[in-house]
């Protein structure tokens, strides 16, 4: 194998706790975590990336000791104590390869067994055999043939295929190559990450082999991992990428946010953020921030984005403080509160989506009292945000209101979507009516 599996072992032993509660805490891919409201699931997910950095919690440490009791006792290949027992005396000798029979004997413990913690023993082990200096490509291929054989979830693989990529990157790449075009996908995805933590710049080399929307999706998987390799290294990876103007660059540095915010912890990824050179990037990773913050704690959130007044460039986070909020009325307040600026006028766009969404006739009947100003047109341009889902042909009405010529012409063919979806023949009747370009037909008509 390529190099020590130190950094990755106490990695390895926590993926198996994943199953201490069955299949039922599989992880539903999108955000890492959410902050404000984790999981199981999460905690073990973040437990995970700070073990890979050399913590263990008391937990861990014990089920630790239950697999060194495993490597030592011959006769047993799944731990007979229970998880609180000492651990046995160390012969000093190392433990012979698992044979192919006792890698089905431990894939069908975690698969098939009926008690949470026999699973977790048994799948643990397995991947405690990736650590092996002795682990071998036939061993990986006898794994991988006994999990499919008897069912492995999705959450094993997973772990199985990230363990790999970590521990043993050029056969699990080699690997790659040989499967079927119709797994190739979601083993990759599922590698990429541990893939990235042991060896960044194969991983980059990996990215080139995908396009389109699987490039996407492979590139915020990269990310991950590379996030839990270096955050400096992801940082500057990314900055390439928005430097180079690749597509949805702006949605790789919110992956990128969002990763150091669950890798290096709220108060440090915040920090992070704020130490980011002025500029576009620093604006992207700070309106995730403001969107997970706000998640978490929104009164907080909203004195924290205030340092952020009268700097332009920033000024779409206070509309995402508003959007987590949860409660509009308090969010308005907030609002109010606030100086004049474009922050203000992006913060004012939110509370009129939801009220767009919720109490429509009052909202119009508040935006029918406003003076023709900046305000009203960010106004109406959030209204109908929240409006167009109930109304395609209400909002677009109102979009048409808006004096700001771009302002205009965006919101009308955003309405206009919504429009479409709901009666083509009228959407396509106001279209052609309309004073829009017939160039922007193609994104009023698009499949959602």
């Amino acid at each position: 194998m390529n190099r020590s599996f130190t950094t990755h072992g106490s990695w390895l032993l926590v993926t198996g706790m994943l199953f201490v509660a069955g299949s039922q805490l599989a992880r539903r891919g999108a955000p890492l975590v959410q902050l404000g409201s984790t999981s199981h699931a999460d905690e073990l997910s973040g437990l995970a990336n700070t073990l890979i950095h050399g913590t263990k919690s008391s937990a861990l440490v014990i089920a630790s000791e239950d697999q060194d009791n495993a490597e030592n006792d011959s006769a047993h290949v799944i731990p007979s104590t229970t998880t609180g027992s000492s651990p046995q005396p160390r012969t000093g000798k190392t433990p012979a390869p698992l044979t192919e029979s006792q890698i089905n004997e431990l894939a069908i413990a975690a698969t098939k067994s009926s008690n949470p913690i026999e699973r977790r023993k048994a799948f643990d082990r397995l991947l405690k055999e990736m650590q092996s200096d002795t682990f071998t490509r036939e061993q990986a291929m006898m794994m991988r043939s006994a999990l499919h054989e008897n069912g492995a979830n999705g959450e094993q693989w997973r772990a199985f295929d990230y363990a790999w990529g970590a521990t043993d990157p050029e056969t699990a790449l080699a690997h790659l190559d040989e499967i079927d075009q119709t797994y190739r996908r979601s083993f990759a995805s599922n590698m990429m990450p541990g893939l990235a933590i042991s060896e960044p710049e194969m991983a980059i080399d990996l990215l080139n082999r995908f396009d389109g929307s699987q490039r996407f999706h492979m590139t915020s998987r990269l990310i991950e991992g590379l996030t839990d390799y270096d955050i400096g290294f992801a940082t500057d990876y990314v900055s390439q990428l928005a430097e180079d103007r690749v597509p949805s660059a702006a949605r790789h540095i919110g992956r990128l946010a969002h990763e150091v915010l669950s890798t290096a912890g709220f108060e440090d990824g915040i920090a992070w953020a704020e130490g980011l050179d002025s500029g576009p990037f620093q604006a992207s990773a700070l309106r995730r921030v403001a969107h997970e913050y706000a998640n978490k704690a929104p009164a907080e959130a909203a004195d924290w984005a205030k340092q952020f007044v009268g700097q332009d460039q920033n000024s779409r986070l206070f509309g995402e403080v508003v959007r987590e909020w949860g409660d509009w009325q308090t969010a308005n307040d907030w609002v109010e509160s606030l100086e004049p600026s474009l922050a203000k006028q992006d913060a004012l766009s939110a509370i009129y989506g939801f009220r767009g969404a919720q109490e429509p006739h009052q909202a119009v009947q508040d935006i029918l009292d406003m003076p023709a100003s900046d305000d009203r047109n960010f106004a109406i341009n959030g209204f109908i945000s929240g409006l167009a889902h109930q109304d395609g042909e209400a909002a677009v009405t109102w979009a048409a209101e808006i004096t700001s010529e771009g302002m205009r012409q965006s919101a009308m063919i955003r309405a206009g979507k919504q429009f479409y979806q709901q009666d083509q023949q009228a959407a396509t009747e106001w279209f052609n009516a309309s004073s829009l370009p017939k160039s922007a037909w193609n994104q009023v008509a698009q499949p959602k």
